[in-house]
C-alpha cells in the first residue's frame, strides 16, 4: 500500500516529539511520530514550512523568512497561525 503522506523534509528534533507526547495520551515513539507527520500534513503548505522552521529547528521567525523567502514579521505571523493549526490538528488525529 502506497503512503500517501508527503516527505518531511529534515528530520523532527526530540524537543518537538516530546511537546506532541506531553500534549496527548501515551503512545508509543512510531505511533506519535505518525500523529505529528498527520497533524503537520494538515496544515496549509507556508504554515507547515513556518512552524517547522521557527519552532521545530528552533530558528526562530528569521529562519522561517529565509525558509519562505518572506519578511520576518510575514514569516513570524505564518508560523504562529500554523502553531495554533497545528494545535487544532492535533487534537482532531485519533491517536
Amino acid at each position: 500500500m502506497p503512503d500517501d503522506r508527503p516527505p518531511r523534509c529534515r528530520p523532527l528534533p526530540a524537543h518537538v516529539v516530546e511537546a506532541v507526547a506531553a500534549a496527548g495520551p501515551e503512545l508509543s515513539h512510531p505511533e506519535l511520530l505518525d500523529r505529528l507527520d498527520r497533524a503537520l500534513a494538515a496544515l496549509p503548505a507556508p504554515e507547515r514550512a513556518a512552524v517547522v522552521a521557527a519552532h521545530g529547528y528552533a530558528e526562530g521567525p528569521v529562519g522561517a523568512a529565509m525558509e519562505l523567502d518572506s519578511e520576518i514579521a510575514d514569516a513570524d505571523a505564518l508560523a504562529r497561525n500554523g502553531l495554533q493549526l497545528l494545535r487544532a490538528a492535533l487534537a482532531e488525529v485519533e491517536p
